[in-house]
């Protein structure tokens, strides 16, 4: 995990040795959660690292990606997933520093659970707002899912959601912080 985590630093900081400035920006998730059900008594944790990278087209449309990995632990049950999420970005709105944007994508993760490869897959949008704080600095925050979560069987027993539709409530909420060069 190490050695992933260094190559995605390490691509970041070359993309930007030789970006011209405001074009390309660099931000990323990074999430750590440990959870106890309260029906079984099962503690679960759950770590994510995924490095972004994105590159403004035009003042309204941007492209980007997310490579890293996420780490679960659900009782005895262990799962590591490689991610791979592309996608591309629509800003419909925009007003002095603040900026309203939807984010079409992929998500990709493959990994093991349970002995088994954990194919887990998503296409769908998620709507997002920012505040550039200057001109190098934003905070962002995605708000929502409307698309199609699932995964193949190894992924669902080691509780990959499977779900189609509209998850817009105060629990799926995505804060992040970009760096523009």
């Amino acid at each position: 995990m190490k050695k992933v985590l260094f190559l995605a630093i390490m691509a970041i900081m070359a993309i930007g040795a030789s970006a011209q400035s405001g074009d390309w920006y660099a931000g990323g998730q990074l999430t750590f959660g440990r959870t106890t059900e309260s029906a079984s008594g099962v503690k679960s944790t759950q770590v994510t690292v995924l490095p972004e990278l994105g590159y403004n087209l035009t003042d309204r449309f941007a492209v980007g990606t997310k490579v890293g990995v996420s780490y679960r632990k659900a009782g005895g049950e262990e799962k590591t997933v490689f991610q791979v999420n592309p996608y591309a970005r629509y800003t419909y709105y925009r007003y002095e520093r603040v900026n309203l944007f939807v984010d079409g994508g992929v998500d990709l993760g493959i990994g093991r659970a349970g002995g088994s490869t954990a194919v887990e897959l998503g296409i769908g949008f998620r709507p997002g707002v920012s505040f550039d704080i200057n001109d190098k600095f934003s905070l962002v925050a995605h708000i929502g899912f409307l698309g199609y979560q699932g995964g193949n069987h190894a992924a669902k027993a080691n509780g990959a959601p499977e779900n189609w539709g509209l998850n817009f409530d105060t629990n799926n909420i995505m804060f992040g912080f970009y760096y523009n060069f």
